[in-house]
């Protein structure tokens, strides 16, 4: 039994959904494997089948299309098992297993739309033609049993993991401490209401990293409107490098997300002892514990909480002890043994390499 990993959605610039599946990409080192599209550096494996670089995530407007155009010509007999760990499936593929990381696109249709029909009227199709359904969280597990009405014993929680040797503690700039919002380019992730509430962190600056399109360019209004400019920074795509640097310098990573399917900053965070605010939402709950300064999303005096019991040095020391509880048990490899049994409970023949 051979596994197939389909890695053909990968870009030259992976942020979230890319970096899930360069790390879930390692378990072609335990199965008999090969890949769609390019094998990650140091990880060998039997085949490899080329897909064009146009069709990767970030490849262009036309991507999309062409990726499904493309993957279309695809198939496996019965002696495989195709695993993607986004949900870029393929079109004509039964018995698959895809990767469903959140639903945001059906709860905020307007923010991307062409995903937004795909998960409305092509992900039913899709989801037939599924022997199993990874995700990342139980409750976006919930959310896809009851959007698609999909038999909850078939889908099995893969989560998002830390890398824990890179993301490490360093070095906070005190003498101009400012506040990190990572990964907003689209208005669920809320970047608005900690604009509006400017007053509350009047110590800090705030620096918001890949974020761009027309939610960037509403966010400049508003920064011009609340006459705060030279306290907001906006950032494009940072390398990884620079990312890092920023997590490790700063007060506290900011991340009132209205929705998320798992949510991987926070835990970057942490990795790199800083603190974090997050909104009290089901999954912050779950992947975050204790460990995070809660706050209520529309409530000021909730915020204004938040930022003073940041300056609370016990309550800090004890949510980052919460903290690094958190990163080790979404570490790397916590994370790839939940998909090797997840991969196993679908197939068990996969144990014959």
């Amino acid at each position: 039994m051979k596994l197939i990993l389909n890695l053909s959605m990968l870009g030259d610039k992976p942020t979230g959904l890319g970096v899930y599946s360069l790390a879930c990409a390692r378990v072609a080192r335990t199965f008999n494997a090969s890949v769609i599209g390019r094998a990650p550096p140091g990880i060998a494996v039997a085949e490899t089948i080329a897909s064009p670089a146009s069709i990767g995530i970030g490849g262009g407007k036309l991507a999309a299309v062409m990726r499904q155009l493309w993957m279309r010509k695809l198939h496996f007999d019965d002696s495989h098992l195709v695993y993607s760990p986004t949900h870029h499936g393929l079109p004509g593929q039964y018995g698959q297993v895809i990767t469903i990381h959140d639903l945001i696109c059906l709860r905020f249709p307007r923010q991307h739309v062409p995903q937004y029909i795909f998960f409305k009227y092509l992900m039913p199709r899709l989801l037939k033609k599924c022997r199993a359904v990874f995700t990342v969280s139980d409750a976006t597990r919930r959310d896809i049993v009851a959007t698609y009405r999909y038999p909850v014993e078939n889908i099995h929680v893969v989560p998002n993991s830390v890398e824990a040797t890179r993301f490490m503690a360093g070095k906070v700039d005190e003498q101009d401490p400012y506040l990190l919002m990572v990964g907003a380019r689209y208005a669920h992730k809320n970047v608005d209401e900690v604009l509006r509430h400017a007053h509350l962190w009047k110590r800090y600056r705030l620096i918001v990293t890949s974020c761009g399109g027309k939610y960037r360019a509403a966010l400049e209004r508003l920064v011009d409107e609340l006459d705060i400019r030279q306290r907001v920074e906006f950032r494009d795509y940072v390398s990884g490098d620079e990312l890092l640097r920023l997590y490790q310098g700063c007060t506290a990573l900011v991340y009132p997300s209205k929705w998320e399917g798992f949510g991987i900053p926070p835990l970057e965070a942490l990795a790199c002892e800083r603190p974090v605010i997050a909104s009290d939402i089901a999954i912050h709950r779950e992947v975050l514990g204790d460990s995070a300064f809660f706050v209520e999303l529309g409530d000021v005096s909730s915020w204004s909480k938040a930022f003073i019991d940041l300056q609370d040095q016990q309550q800090l020391a004890d949510k980052l002890v919460l903290g690094r509880q958190r990163v080790e048990h979404y570490s790397q490899d916590n994370a790839l043994r939940a998909l090797e049994a997840s991969l196993l409970a679908v197939e068990p023949r996969l144990a014959c390499r």
